[in-house]
């Protein structure tokens, strides 16, 4: 199956680039030129989509999404985004590239390069495609803002409201900007529940009303210490309050009559807060050779609760679970590296990196009778895990002809793990990580890259402490074993340039997987519990589809369509049920569209977008859950810049809510088994947002 369908997405992806082969010439648009691996685009390529920001304008770059890297790892190596700015990347762990591109004004902006290759001036760092937003010299003084107002299916109101502003002070760049959030959405879930034997046995009815609110400061420096030294400087603070109540009335059946079953209820505030700190130093030791100092401090504190999950029968007080947790987490991070140009045609770069990080949390249940509160037994409620992790590296970028590029390169990682607390173990790792990616721009609006490399996930420092969601009767006991997942890749792609904005492009993927990250089962002296570990080897084969295409072709002037398709096969070897699967958590199809049509001689633009998953799965050891998005995610918005200098965008944010569909099978004994205990089914929903946004500069 997979390999006839396999066949008949590729024959259809090289179908369409030859198609396209012959009916397509080298245009240029504004500066932009289609001749090189380096395209650039000129300020009126945008000025259709009324860009304020520099974000507005890269989101319109043909052929081109946006990454800021994996943040969520630990240490340096795998959060480079695909951003630069001015030819150098933007520190992106202290602040999102999103961010980032929010603060430059669009007038600021000089052009927009797209990299489509590995050249020697720029390292890839595992991407397929960068994008340089260069500025205008001489820019000075500028702000933005944004005041966003939102109207949640509750009733309740809330946005997002934002200004930056940067100045030049002599030879320091000055960048700050204030970011504060508010949310009320209120969720409505609506679950039934059978026994085994199919008969339903119970209806619940649940109302959980929110509110969440952070403010988030930030703040760049840059500046440049003689000819041959910059220093920059980021930081970050948040802090956040998160309120939640909620409510649910049970009917049971019996006999053919419904009645009261039971009232639950629970309310609780949780609270954050936290900062990071970013330092880098780049330095010209001569023409050949250069210097990139990095030094990353982040921490972060958050308390939950206490939150009692009250039952009432359904009048009278029965009992309640109190729910109590928080957690500590740090990461201080130095990296040197060295970048050496060989020649016209090699780049070398080489260095370290060395990272301490931790993650101290406590968990506590206690159930409250109506006459007294006793304690909860929870495995590994109260532990800490702490990383010492080393990395060195070598990166080359070799241009072996003006058509044939090869970016290679090896880390080596070794760590020390040490957990204490209710566990106390310590464990060592050593991985090689290994890539090679290698570009031939076979024409100059066709290029095609094969890639592999081997990745190893970053321990997820959450899944060695123990978890619990009453709410939804779901625990999971941390796993001081657990391993970290290692993947082999392979990859190939090719894309097309069409005309003046349009692209297209293919891939096809295949990832073997060593100790695959599930579930397993831990047997403690309270119960068998769910928890994170390996399961085995897997693999997960893929197909990825992305076009980029104006539509005045087809009669609809100044209109884009963009679309991404993507199709999943994943297997792995059950040792449970002595069967092959899915991979839990990934969904076989991923599809996302954006319109956007603009009527420059209204002032008018509008536009819709479009995201839909298929169904997941997700395989523990006494449960099986089927998880749906339903009809998918509908936006719809119409855009004026009617005022001078200001951008006002009136929309409807989940259009088609019809919910998010979940079904729950838990089985009486192990899954593999086969005997149900009881099927639950939900919908949760959280109903339509109805948004106002107003957006300018100064």
């Amino acid at each position: 199956m997979r390999g006839r369908f396999a066949a008949c997405a590729s024959a259809l992806a090289l179908g369409l680039f030859a198609a396209t082969a012959d009916a397509q010439e080298n245009t240029t648009h504004s500066g932009e030129n289609t001749s090189t691996a380096i395209v650039g685009f000129g300020t009126d390529f945008f000025t259709s989509f009324n860009p304020v920001t520099a974000l507005d304008m890269v989101s319109r770059v043909p052929g081109f999404s946006l990454s800021g890297g994996d943040t969520q790892r630990r240490g340096l190596a795998d959060s480079f985004g695909n951003l630069l700015v001015d030819g150098r990347r933007p520190s992106n762990k202290t602040i999102p590239l999103e961010t980032v591109l929010q603060r430059i004004n669009a007038a600021d902006v000089e052009r927009i390069e797209l990299i489509r290759e590995p050249v020697p001036q720029y390292e890839m760092r595992g991407h397929a495609r960068l994008v340089n937003v260069v500025l205008r010299e001489g820019a000075g003084s500028s702000g933005s803002w944004s005041l966003g107002i939102d109207h949640f299916d509750g009733g309740r109101i809330g946005g997002v409201t934002e200004i930056a502003y940067a100045t030049r002070l002599g030879e320091t760049d000055l960048n700050i900007g204030l970011e504060s959030v508010l949310r009320g959405p209120r969720i409505r879930r609506r679950e039934s529940l059978f026994d085994g034997a199919g008969t339903q046995t119970e209806a619940r009815q649940e109302n959980e009303q929110r509110r969440y609110w952070e403010h988030i400061a930030t703040a760049s420096l840059a500046r440049q210490l003689g000819e041959d030294t910059r220093l920059q400087l980021d930081g970050r603070f948040f802090f956040w309050e998160w309120r939640r109540h909620q409510n649910s009335f049970v009917d049971g059946f019996a006999g053919g009559t419904v009645f009261p079953l039971r009232y639950e209820q629970s309310a609780t505030t949780n609270y954050g807060q936290g900062g990071s700190f970013t330092a880098t130093l780049n330095h010209d030791l001569n023409d050949r050779l250069s210097s990139t100092t990095t030094f990353l401090w982040r921490r972060e504190f958050w308390d939950d609760g206490p939150e009692p999950f009250e039952t009432f029968d359904p009048v009278n007080f029965v009992d309640a679970i109190i729910f109590t947790a928080n957690g500590y987490t740090s990461e201080t991070v130095f990296r040197q590296s060295l970048n050496y140009t060989v020649n016209d045609r090699h780049t070398v770069e080489f260095g370290a990196e060395a990272a301490i990080n931790w993650r101290d949390t406590s968990l506590n249940l206690q159930l409250n009778d109506g006459t007294s509160i006793t304690p909860i037994p929870v495995p590994v409620a109260d532990t800490r895990v702490e990383e010492r992790r080393a990395e060195a590296f070598i990166n080359h970028v070799w241009a072996i002809s003006d058509v044939v590029n090869l970016e290679s390169g090896i880390r080596f990682e070794a760590s020390e793990i040490e957990q204490t607390g209710d566990t106390q173990q310590s464990r060592t790792f050593s991985y090689p990580k290994p890539s090679i990616a290698l570009t031939w721009q076979a024409r100059p609006d066709t290029s095609i890259r094969i890639a592999g490399r081997r990745d190893v996930d970053q321990l997820n420092f959450g899944k060695f402490a123990s978890s619990v969601d009453v709410a939804d009767n779901n625990a999971v006991v941390g796993n001081p074993d657990y391993e970290p997942q290692r993947t082999w890749t392979l990859e190939a792609e090719a894309e097309r340039r069409i005309g003046e904005g349009g692209s297209v492009t293919f891939r096809i993927g295949q990832d073997w997987i060593e100790g695959v990250d599930d579930f397993i089962s831990i047997v403690t002296p309270n119960g068998v519990f769910d928890a994170p570990g390996n399961i085995g080897d897997g693999t997960i084969f893929r197909l990825t589809g992305e076009f980029s295409m104006p539509l005045d072709s087809i009669g609809l002037s100044n209109a884009v369509l963009d679309g991404f398709l993507e199709w999943y096969d994943t297997d792995i070897f059950d040792t449970l049920t002595q069967q092959h699967r899915h991979l839990s958590n990934l969904r076989e199809w991923e599809l996302r569209l954006d319109y956007r049509q603009t009527f420059p001689a209204l002032d008018l633009a509008w536009g819709w977008d479009y995201f839909w998953l298929s169904d997941g799965e997700v395989f523990r050891a006494r449960e099986y859950r089927l998880e749906g998005h339903t009809d998918g995610d509908l936006d719809i918005y119409v855009e004026t810049t009617r005022w001078a200098g200001l951008t006002a965008r009136l929309g409807i944010d989940q259009a088609l809510d019809n919910g998010f569909s979940r079904q729950r099978v838990f089985f009486n004994g192990s899954r593999a088994l086969n005997v149900i205990d009881a099927t639950e089914f939900q919908n949760r929903r959280e109903g339509p947002l109805i948004y106002l946004q107003l957006r300018g500069t100064f």
